[in-house]
């Protein structure tokens, strides 16, 4: 990484890294991921839900997606980002059938740091599903100011200037920080998407804190 990508991550909360994996390197990730969904069946949302998520998802198929683990290009950023021993928490798969709403991830306790590595296998543009983002919404206090400017002046979070639409082709990669506000707009159905999600190891005095949030995670 370099220090412009370090800082432009630090600032904003998230970093997309263009065709940071090859055309065929996508293409098997999506073969694979399609084969791994219909073996997770049991998971296919029924009409009235949103998406298809299954968790853990790398165990439906560990040949095609446990080397993204072990990929130094992950690798680089996530140690860059959060120290040598950051731990992997869990992988996910997601169908996503309509958008979603404005939220952000489960956050951890403050003073431990998560993010997560999104690859979305299909391309998406503002009005079709990418997805938007509140630059420097990871940051707590800013986050409770613009929730409270909303509040006040009746806005939408895609009426705020800081919204960014990170539109998406396949062999793109989005890492983010999971206190970061965050939404997919439009309707697209079948927007498909691989997360890595990892957090950042705790000091001594976090470590039951840092304990119990990891189990609230993974439930």
């Amino acid at each position: 990484m370099t220090q412009d990508e370090i800082h432009r991550f630090q600032t904003f909360g998230f970093l997309q890294c263009k065709q940071l994996l090859s055309p065929k390197e996508t293409q098997d990730l999506s073969v694979a991921f399609d084969a791994a969904m219909e073996r997770a069946e049991r998971n296919r949302p029924t009409e009235d839900q949103k998406r298809q998520q299954v968790i853990p998802f790398f165990d439906y198929d560990p040949d095609s997606f446990y080397p993204l683990l072990d990929d130094a290009r992950f690798i680089d950023i996530f140690e860059t980002l959060m120290g040598k021993d950051f731990i992997f928490t869990a992988s996910e798969g997601i169908i996503h059938i309509v958008g979603s709403p404005w939220h952000h991830d489960v956050c951890a306790p403050e003073g431990i740091f998560s993010m997560r590595a999104a690859i979305y296998l299909d391309p998406l543009g503002p009005n079709d599903g990418c997805l938007n983002v509140i630059s420097g919404s990871h940051f707590k206090e800013f986050r409770e100011a613009i929730k409270q400017t909303m509040d006040r002046m009746g806005l939408r979070p895609e009426d705020l200037p800081g919204r960014y639409p990170l539109c998406n082709e396949p062999g793109d990669v989005i890492f983010m920080n999971h206190k970061t506000y965050h939404a997919a707009l439009g309707d697209k159905r079948g927007r498909r998407a691989i997360h890595i999600n990892c957090v950042q190891n705790a000091t001594p005095d976090k470590n039951q804190e840092h304990f119990d949030w990891l189990l609230g995670f993974l439930e």
